[in-house]
């Protein structure tokens, strides 16, 4: 499946089956992480290239665990996806976006996208910035961890993906959502993560 047709079949399972696949993580995970994961080049049955559950204190028994950790042909992780539960009231909150105005919705966006504030910012906005600021500081915890300094790091509930770049100063990044941002958006925006993107990023530092 290409990239592109991963991310539209992602779009339809949210709008179609939101609900049952939030009951578990491991559904958001199956239903729409993995087939983008695939759909970019990872293969997640490949031990060398993907590592589940990875440990980010090594030598700890009760080391703390990154969902997914994607490597580069060293073994070194380059990338860490954090995964998080499609939220039980997303598409409902999906829908209530669209009834906003149209051009406020693609300004507050922006701002988002930016890093900015917004106030008032629409219900889809809103929610995904309350998952940022929870987990935000979870995935950071297991790049410190691991001393990454170059890669990304990915924070993602499947319909919303946050790639941020380690190798830049205050790991900028960059916000896609598979059913607001159209299918070219998510697919440039994603695409960084390409095994041989990440290569040739990696090997630059």
């Amino acid at each position: 499946m290409s990239l592109r047709d991963a991310i539209k079949e992602g779009s339809r399972l949210v709008e179609a089956h939101g609900k049952h696949i939030a009951s578990l993580e491991v559904r958001t995970r199956y239903a729409l992480i993995d087939p983008i994961l695939q759909a970019l080049g990872w293969n997640l049955s490949d031990p060398s290239q993907v590592e589940l559950e990875h440990k980010t204190k090594p030598c700890q028994p009760n080391s703390p665990r990154v969902d997914y950790a994607l490597l580069s042909t060293t073994g070194k992780p380059v990338i860490l996806v954090e995964a998080k539960l499609l939220p039980h009231d997303y598409v409902a909150k999906h829908k209530a976006n669209r009834e906003e105005e149209r051009a406020r919705i693609e300004n507050a966006w922006g701002i988002f996208q930016l890093g900015g504030e917004i106030p008032n910012a629409p219900p889809i906005i809103a929610m995904w910035r309350e998952i940022m600021e929870e987990h935000e500081a979870q995935l950071k915890g297991y790049i410190e961890q691991l001393q990454l300094g170059s890669g990304y790091a990915v924070l993602t509930n499947g319909a919303d993906w946050r790639i941020s770049d380690l190798a830049e100063s205050g790991n900028r990044s960059a916000t896609v959502n598979i059913l607001f941002d159209s299918p070219s958006r998510c697919e440039e925006v994603l695409g960084v993560l390409r095994p041989a993107n990440v290569s040739r990023r990696v090997g630059k530092k």
